[in-house]
């Protein structure tokens, strides 16, 4: 009830809504209230997601899902990964959705994509010119994305593409989304962030995004954590992942997919911000969560 009523304050914008008096729901019922396609896909998705919520799935809460996906007959790669973790098959739903996901943090074609994949390996392994190229963006402007960008890794404690074991180039278009729209890092920030992602992404992998932050840090299982990284159990907080999820519905590009940020490495964050109509954000520096002890999940104005 608590994420029903997020989604309806947040991303609905209507409070006015009793939730306590709508009808109870059957498939059957919830095909006829969403017969046009974009709204019952999007609905379906909800529906996806509230299994997971309890902090571990249960055969009857999945299986009615899938009762009201057959029905309404859209079953995306989401649902696919629902009942392939729901029935431990782990592995085969990492393996799926590391294929999507990949064209989402990748999206180059044919022999580009083949030189990113080595770049981002070469990146991870150690490259001294690479990572110096971000160790200089600490002389860039207060304010800039790509000071920011040095501050929020130095501050907690992330590794710079180019240092051995860092997180790849490819986490930076993440942390740049962290950084834009004011969510942090701590596993609550980390769930609402994906909320955010999904919001602006134009593919369903936005969706199997959120998937994987919840299992990583609500579920408790390390899905696709690096080495280093424990999950947690339990940081789902309806409010703050809908109101992200209504920052990010409102973003106009997509920014991890559509955007280089290396080209606007010395562009204010205001007017990044104003540019992809990210609303309500003003913070540039957030505070490092487990650094500073003031620091918030969210920085939402």
């Amino acid at each position: 009830m608590h994420f029903a009523a997020g989604l309806r304050d947040h991303l609905f914008k209507s409070p006015g809504i009793n939730l306590e008096t709508l009808p109870v729901s059957t498939p059957e019922f919830f095909s006829r209230s969403f017969f046009e396609p974009h709204k019952a896909k999007i609905a379906i998705q909800f529906l996806i997601l509230m299994p997971y919520l309890s902090g571990s799935l249960h055969d009857d809460d999945v299986e009615r899902v899938n009762q009201y996906a057959e029905t309404v007959g859209i079953e995306p790669n989401s649902l696919q990964d629902l009942n392939n973790i729901a029935h431990r098959r782990i592995k085969l739903a990492l393996i799926d959705y590391g294929r999507r996901a990949s064209n989402e943090f990748l999206p180059e074609k044919g022999l580009h994509k083949i030189w990113a994949v080595v770049k981002q390996v070469h990146g991870y392994i150690g490259d001294s010119e690479q990572a110096e190229d971000f160790e200089q963006l600490a002389n860039l402007e207060q304010g800039t994305l790509g000071k920011a960008i040095h501050t929020f890794y130095r501050t907690r404690g992330f590794k710079f593409p180019g240092e051995p074991g860092n997180l790849t180039e490819s986490a930076v278009r993440h942390d740049c989304v962290h950084i834009l729209s004011g969510t942090n890092t701590d596993m609550a920030g980390e769930i609402a962030v994906s909320a955010v992602e999904c919001g602006m992404a134009r593919s369903d992998v936005g969706w199997e995004m959120i998937t994987e932050v919840l299992l990583d840090f609500h579920l408790g299982i390390a899905w696709t954590l690096p080495n280093g990284i424990q999950p947690g159990t339990m940081n789902f907080d309806p409010d703050l992942f809908s109101e992200a999820l209504a920052i990010g519905a409102k973003i106009n590009t997509d920014i991890i997919h559509d955007w280089n940020y290396w080209d606007d490495i010395k562009t204010p964050i205001s007017e990044l911000r104003q540019r992809f109509n990210i609303q309500g954000v003003s913070i540039i520096d957030m505070p490092a969560p487990g650094v500073d002890p003031m620091a918030k999940t969210t920085y939402y104005d």
